[in-house]
């Protein structure tokens, strides 16, 4: 059962213990609500990852506020952040500061919210409000420097970034992380016989296809060329060749107009994280599943062993 979603705005607090009653420290019934909130003030000014303010957020709250689950998403829905199995209770916030969308937060577990327990979890969201602004302030700076000019998606430097960070989350949540890495077969023919006019216009088109191919949490990558890169989070083997192939058959039937109808292909190498991998190690073994790809024959999706 979801609750009606509330919002949790700026004018609820000025101060980590302005939201809880009294000020009175040597008041017992208040004291652990006091605690907590300075406890997770002091957590959330550690850190401008976003995803890691959102996990050190759900991770302090879980004792005093028990939940099976928990997720935050932004305004737009273009990051969601999940933890646990979701349950029948539900409870859901937006959250904003001066008017700003900063995106939503819900709980869920097996049995209702009590009323003391969504105030309370309402004045611990309002401690997160602005150190989770800055969080997706930063994000967007960071983001605007990893954007590759031609195709709009992610760029190299923000491949290398993240791919250490998605291996170390994957392992502490012992979830499933694989990779895809695809190039354009023969895209050098396509450049020397229509121009690199009519060659950005595929790189372009492949990369919005391939964008709309996939979810929302997984990333594309341009590394360089015609070459990119798919990071799928909690993906495992058989699901990234699914997807894969996907993708595949989805660029086989796109059609380029200009200057005459052109067709392209991928050649296409799927890796999952093992136990031995680092990032460089995990790149090079769908590196060499894509080289294996287009080595017997081209239009084809290979996974490494």
């Amino acid at each position: 059962m979801t609750d009606p979603i509330q919002s949790i705005d700026s004018s609820r607090m000025s101060h980590p213990v302005a939201a809880f009653p009294g000020g009175d420290y040597q008041k017992s019934k208040i004291q652990p609500e006091l605690a907590l909130a300075l406890e997770l003030t002091n957590k959330l000014q550690s850190t401008l990852e976003l995803e890691s303010l959102i996990e050190l957020f759900v991770n302090t709250i879980s004792k005093t506020i028990p939940h099976d689950a928990a997720s935050y998403q932004t305004s737009i829905g273009e990051f969601l952040l999940s933890f646990g199995q979701q349950a029948r209770h539900q409870v859901s916030y937006n959250l904003k500061v001066l008017e700003q969308d900063l995106g939503r937060v819900g709980f869920s577990r097996k049995t209702r919210f009590t009323q003391t327990e969504t105030e309370q979890l309402e004045n611990l969201l309002a401690i997160l409000l602005y150190p989770l602004r800055n969080a997706l302030l930063y994000r967007e700076a960071i983001q605007s420097s990893f954007v590759d000019a031609l195709t709009g998606v992610k760029n190299r430097a923000a491949y290398e970034s993240n791919l250490s960070r998605e291996i170390e989350i994957s392992r502490r949540r012992s979830s499933e992380l694989s990779l895809i890495v695809f190039d354009i077969d023969h895209f050098k023919r396509v450049n020397d016989r229509f121009g690199h006019t009519v060659g950005d216009l595929v790189l372009k088109n492949v990369a919005q296809a391939v964008e709309a191919s996939i979810r929302c949490s997984d990333a594309l990558y341009r590394i360089g060329g015609e070459e990119f890169v798919v990071v799928l989070n909690g993906t495992d083997r058989s699901g990234a060749q699914l997807l894969a192939e996907r993708i595949r058959k989805n660029i086989e039937s796109l059609v380029f107009t200009s200057p005459r109808a052109l067709n392209v292909t991928l050649s296409l190498g799927v890796a999952t994280l093992v136990k031995e991998d680092s990032a460089r190690k995990l790149f090079e073994r769908a590196d060499a599943a894509l080289y294996r790809a287009k080595g017997t024959g081209r239009n084809q999706v290979i996974v490494s062993e």
